[in-house]
């Protein structure tokens, strides 16, 4: 009598959570106190990385941008994934590499960043042995080069 109940409650459970979602978290935001530290026209490039760490992205070399960015995605069974929260902080320097300002962007200001999604599609050559083993699963045949 108490196990049919069980077993639904169970089944139940298991259903809902795999419907929850998956939360993915991307990239690297430094933390706060580490940030406050930062001194306009004090701070040099190389004092920078070492109280934040190593930037996503350096533009320029005679007036550098470092470019902090991170993201968090939850994505619920088949559907595309949907972005949560989104966070980019950009140091500008000087011709002296010296800190110029600072600037904080967040996911309200998301049409001013076009994230790339781009994907580099590799050849046989440059493939893993073991994914080019199991490249033909499912295909019912030898793959045509590329």
């Amino acid at each position: 009598m108490l196990k049919p109940k069980i077993i639904v409650l169970i089944s139940i459970y298991l259903f809902l959570s795999a419907c929850s979602g998956i939360r993915s978290n991307n990239g690297y935001m430094p933390v706060e106190d580490n940030v406050m530290q930062l001194k306009v026209d004090v701070t040099s490039t190389s004092s920078a990385r070492v109280k934040l760490g190593e930037p996503a992205l350096i533009l320029g070399s005679r007036e550098p941008m470092f470019i902090y960015a991170s993201q968090v995605t939850n994505r619920v069974l088949f559907f595309e994934p949907k972005v949560i929260s989104r966070d980019v902080l950009v140091l500008y320097f000087n011709k002296n590499k010296k800190l110029k300002k600072l600037k904080r962007f967040d996911l309200r200001d998301g049409k001013s960043f076009a994230l790339n999604t781009d994907s580099t599609n590799l050849n046989a050559e440059q493939r893993s042995l073991i994914s080019t083993l199991f490249s033909n699963a499912g295909f019912g045949g030898p793959r045509s080069i590329d």
